[in-house]
């Protein structure tokens, strides 16, 4: 696939520099995006339908089970959530907290958590329902961004958007496992279309900073993006009169009656100061944090950091590099290589022909805080410069449009080209990058500790050896995930008749720390280099992947 997208990469920048070129010393007799031929009213139905049952299949298919295993984090938030449906608190005994806990020395954003409330209560805790809250905001986050295209561009132009959407490996990726971050675009996009519609209809204002306050409780970096795309977006609707001086009072009214408790966490933390408990929610503070680290601002050197900064985001974006193993497929990237000559144009066409539109200015600022995000968070990958995506997949889209304004006899090649590239995606997603993410989400490991579950044995040892030598942390969180840890039962607080406390009966370290006693009521979760260490006279094995559980006879 890498040479397919490499060939195909030189195609676009050809394709794309005679477009550029001829819209410089031609015209196109008046043609705007939305002005260009467009499908019948019947088949255009037919195609759109067609588009989002695709889009809807694509990322149900197999959900749940394909990535196998689970993602660590994902695991918190959804072990979190779970005591949240139960009794109010995180797992640790925290009232309703604006911001989780997570591992203590980094934190995790909320939003995700409170999202899995609802399906955990109705159908317990499972991979699923875990998952099923970035799902349903991943589909309305396509939805949106189809209106929004719609509304500034056309049908046309938005359906071509819609399409790359749908196609595109970043979208399909994110939606179909559990990451707090990743609610982030979204909520994003969501914004900006209530945002585009509401200078025309109050509720839709409304709408809009109820989405962007939400946002600032999907991930940590919103404190320094989100308040400026609205300050920067603001002062552009004031200045060319869409938006009167009392409609920006409103929308920073709403806004803030969202965001406030996480705008207070975030300072109390900078601060030091104190935890802030309400009947309502908790404002935490962490002592233990690190997460400062990762601004640019609080960097000791600024200049080296802002120049690491700026490579690492020309990596995830123009140049589409290898991320960690859950945020890319190897050889197809974020959206496919060769789309980014799109991209490019897809900028020169709003900058040229759209700058007077406020949805394209809308959409420019969105792609400039993405940008912005780059260049201030220390190291970006994919996850953290994740609202760029959205905008990138709608300037290329705009770009494929403007392309075949001005060589219509191409779009077949580029809808051939897409459409390879997205079969080739698929098949691989689905074979050989689901067998690697088993490995990367713990599947083994998972099945493993689920097959103890329901052991009477009176201890329980977990390897610690999970995601690295010594990882308790990791093996803790997931074990809790598969054995749907009662919150309460974990802090010591209640009993479970004939379990020993969870301190007790569950130990989470490396094997070769722990002496095994065959006196002892005892179950092992342990990996393959682990197994000499036990008698096969005493002990059954059964085998998950790398992983045994070992049993007593």
């Amino acid at each position: 696939m890498t040479t397919f997208n490499h060939i195909l990469l030189v195609a676009a920048i050809a394709l794309c520099s005679i477009v550029i070129y001829k819209s410089y010393i031609f015209t196109a007799e008046g043609k705007t995006l939305a002005s260009q031929r467009q499908l019948k009213d019947m088949h255009y139905k037919i195609a759109l339908g067609a588009v989002l049952f695709l889009a809807f299949f694509i990322r149900v298919y197999k959900f749940g089970s394909v990535p196998g295993g689970f993602n660590q984090d994902g695991a918190m938030a959804a072990v979190d959530a779970k005591a949240i449906a139960d009794y109010g608190t995180d797992r640790y005994g925290m009232w309703m907290p604006v911001h989780l806990t997570a591992w203590g020395y980094g934190q995790m954003s909320s939003l995700l958590s409170y999202l899995m409330v609802p399906f955990i209560k109705l159908f317990s805790l499972n991979p699923i329902t875990a998952r099923l809250p970035q799902l349903i905001v991943s589909m309305a986050g396509l939805v949106c961004l189809y209106l929004f295209i719609r509304d500034v561009f056309g049908k046309g132009a938005a359906l071509v958007v819609l399409i790359f959407a749908v196609i595109n490996p970043w979208h399909i990726l994110q939606s179909r496992w559990a990451l707090d971050c990743n609610l982030y675009p979204h909520f994003f996009i969501m914004g900006i279309y209530f945002l585009n519609k509401g200078l025309d209809r109050k509720l839709f204002l409304v709408i809009s900073m109820i989405m962007f306050g939400l946002c600032m409780y999907c991930y940590g970096i919103s404190i320094y993006t989100m308040p400026l795309f609205l300050l920067a977006a603001c002062v552009y609707l004031l200045i060319t009169k869409k938006l009167t001086i009392k409609d920006a009072i409103l929308a920073l009214v709403v806004y803030l009656l969202v965001a406030w408790p996480f705008i207070t966490t975030m300072v109390i933390n900078f601060l030091k100061h104190d935890t802030i408990k309400t009947p309502f929610f908790t404002i935490p503070y962490f002592p233990n944090s690190v997460r400062s680290n990762d601004i640019l601002f609080f960097s000791d050197d600024f200049l080296a950091q802002l120049k690491n900064n700026f490579k690492s985001l020309m990596n995830v974006t123009l140049l589409q590099k290898k991320d960690l193993p859950w945020n890319d497929v190897e050889g197809f990237g974020t959206i496919y290589l060769f789309s980014m000559p799109f991209t490019i144009v897809g900028i020169f066409a709003l900058i040229k022909d759209h700058r007077k539109s406020m949805g394209a200015v809308l959409a420019l600022m969105f792609l400039l805080t993405g940008i912005w995000c780059g260049l201030t968070t220390n190291g970006v990958n994919v996850n953290r410069i994740n609202i760029v995506y959205y905008p990138i997949i709608i300037m290329s889209g705009i770009g494929i449009c403007y392309a075949i304004k001005w060589m219509a006899a191409l779009k077949w090649g580029i809808a051939a080209a897409y459409l390879l590239a997205f079969i080739l995606f698929i098949n691989t997603y689905f074979t050989s990058y689901s067998d690697m993410m088993d490995r990367q989400f713990f599947k083994n490991f998972g099945d493993a500790v689920t097959a103890l579950r329901d052991s009477d044995a009176e201890k329980l040892y977990i390897t610690a050896d999970s995601q690295y030598e010594g990882a308790s942390n990791v093996s803790e969180i997931l074990t809790m995930f598969y054995h749907q840890t009662d919150a309460e039962y974990y802090q010591g607080k209640k009993e479970i008749k004939g379990f020993l406390p969870f301190k007790e009966r569950y130990t989470f370290r490396s094997i070769k720390n722990i002496t095994i006693n065959p006196d002892e009521d005892a179950a092992y979760v342990v990996t393959g280099n682990d197994l000499y260490r036990f008698d096969r006279r005493i002990y059954d094995f059964t085998q998950f992947g790398d992983y045994y559980v070992v049993e007593k006879r």
